[in-house]
């Protein structure tokens, strides 16, 4: 039996880390990441508890080993994470339905990953399904950014909703925004 929940615990947020590091471009092969897609931001146990400070993210387990997550990064996050920092800017001017996109209550999904052994059973979907039976009465949306050279994770999120915004290049490295609006399904 797999349960869905908060992070709770200092030996949770180390297994995210590990989970995130095993599955990071630079961790797995060319062949891995066509077939299997990977993970782009990199968080150390530091970032990941001093983010869970600000806003906890929700991981999936199976007894005591966590085998997959969904980090939430809310606006404060970016006071204590770079990357978020960074990519706030690209919101600037940016609009959704007439309305900008930062005035909208909007939180930002800093990564997922399902371990490599328990893919394809549906844990992602439940994933999400924790996040939006938890926060859609707090939140219209949530953002997120994934590489344009990680088509396993554009299919997998297009599967489960989500949407293009639009594009941006960063170090070279083209992405898609994307909006999982909870009033869309």
């Amino acid at each position: 039996m797999y349960i869905t929940k908060f992070i709770s615990s200092d030996d949770e947020l180390r297994q995210v880390a590990e989970l995130s590091r095993l599955n990071s471009a630079e961790s797995i092969t060319e062949e891995e990441k066509a077939e299997q897609g990977y993970v782009s931001w990199k968080y150390t146990f530091e970032d990941l508890k001093a983010l869970h400070e600000i806003a906890p993210s929700a991981i999936i387990k199976d007894g005591d080993k966590v085998i997959g997550y969904l980090l939430v990064l809310v606006m404060e996050s970016a006071a204590v994470y770079a990357p978020l920092k960074d990519a706030l800017k690209l919101f600037d001017g940016r609009y959704y339905k007439g309305k900008s996109l930062m005035d909208y209550k909007v939180y930002f999904l800093g990564q997922t990953c399902i371990d490599s052994n328990y893919r394809g059973k549906g844990l992602l979907r439940q994933l999400y399904q924790f996040h939006k039976d938890n926060f859609e009465s707090v939140y219209d949306f949530a953002l997120s950014s994934i590489a344009r050279d990680n088509p396993k994770s554009m299919m997998v999120h297009a599967r489960l909703g989500f949407r293009t915004l639009f594009p941006f290049t960063d170090g070279g490295k083209e992405w898609d925004v994307v909006i999982w609006d909870f009033n869309l399904g």
